[in-house]
């Protein structure tokens, strides 16, 4: 996944749209659920609008609680936040960070305001905390190499300035561990990868802070490494690791050098066509969540790769167009599904080289 210009994600996301209820009609707590997939977009006029036809009596008691925060945090700005750490020039940074995001998902500052303001901040701070004899225009060219050298200076590890998405973004977490692993990937290529075990997070991302920690980045992938958020998995011998991470950020990180241009729609497309030709297990369950995830909008770069593999998948298995029905998947046996899968995999390969593997950008939006 790239960085810089973005970072790519691995994140859990679901679509359920909202049901409209009249101000009599007890909405069941299941419907709280569905604020997730708006939050984890920044779309939080969705979410407020789906927290306010929720009656609180038809909750858990932690679904209450989480409802009272959601207003805390994005409504009254009064919520006692755990920055998970003393460092008060890391808490400033994180704070504004914070603002930043709140200005573009709750205020509705326009993006290309926002993120103008938003770099005449990170501006500021490097010059102000870390690097006070540069000029401004040294401190725009290096933002990447002078952040990384902030946080060296603090013992932590972390990105910053890098967008996931739409916005901007901040991972920081105290402690790490390599382990090099080997890959096969479906198409036939072995990889040899580190991959970086990151723990105890201070910031884990605006869609962690959307959401309260119910989805947020499993890892990511750069050119040289891959990066793992540990709690985000189970068992390290289990599907969900081996597949589900390591199989589909080893994808990314295959792609990369194979596909340096590749935007990143199509490399989620890819990256999720190579989980399901390689899953046994989990089969299933991954149709389910790319089924939840999907969105018929580009601007989702995770959402409309979802969107794709189903609505492609959906054609070759059952002749029709995109199939949400998950007891009808459930009736296609696992090797139909990782054949079907593969052969989508291997076609994109074919298209995307025929293009120019060096320059092609884009292909899943014509499909």
């Amino acid at each position: 996944m790239k960085l810089l210009s973005s970072i790519l994600i691995c994140s859990i996301c679901l679509t359920t749209v909202a049901q409209k209820t009249t101000p009599y009609t007890k909405v069941d707590s299941s419907n709280f659920k569905k604020i997730y997939p708006y939050a984890l977009r920044g779309d939080m006029n969705a979410v407020f609008e789906i927290l306010e036809k929720t009656e609180d009596r038809s909750l858990t008691q932690r679904q209450r609680d989480k409802k009272n925060r959601y207003y805390q945090r994005f409504l009254y700005r009064n919520e006692d936040f755990d920055f998970n750490t003393d460092d008060t020039e890391i808490v400033d940074l994180f704070k504004r960070f914070q603002n930043y995001w709140r200005s573009v998902i709750i205020e509705n500052v326009t993006q290309d305001l926002a993120d103008s303001l938003f770099r005449g901040e990170m501006t500021y701070f490097l010059k102000k905390y870390h690097r006070p004899e540069l000029s401004v225009g040294e401190i725009k060219e290096n933002y990447y190499s002078l952040f990384q050298g902030f946080f060296r200076s603090k013992n932590i590890y972390g990105i910053g300035v890098g967008k996931t998405g739409h916005l901007y973004d901040l991972y920081l977490w105290k402690d790490q561990e390599e382990i090099d692993y080997s890959i096969n990937l479906p198409e036939g290529q072995t990889i040899k990868v580190p991959v970086v075990f990151m723990r105890d997070f201070i910031s884990n991302g605006w869609s962690h802070y959307t959401t309260f920690g119910h989805s947020f980045s499993g890892g990511w992938a750069m050119a040289d490494k891959l990066f793992c958020v540990e709690e985000s998995y189970g068992p390290k011998d289990e599907e969900e690791f081996l597949i589900s991470y390591v199989s589909h950020e080893g994808q990314h990180f295959s792609d990369y050098k194979s596909f340096p241009k590749l935007k990143q729609a199509d490399l989620e497309y890819r990256a999720k066509l190579t989980e399901l030709s390689l899953a046994k297990e989990t089969t299933h369950q991954i149709v389910d969540k790319f089924i939840t995830n999907a969105k018929n909008d580009v601007s989702y770069a995770h959402a409309f790769a979802n969107y794709t593999v189903i609505r492609l998948l959906s054609e070759r298995i059952f002749g029709s167009g995109f199939e949400s029905n998950l007891e009808k998947w459930k009736q296609i046996p696992t090797k139909k599904i990782n054949k079907a899968s593969l052969k989508l995999l291997k076609e994109h390969s074919r298209k995307l080289k025929s293009l120019g593997a060096g320059s092609i950008e884009e292909y899943i939006t014509t499909l």
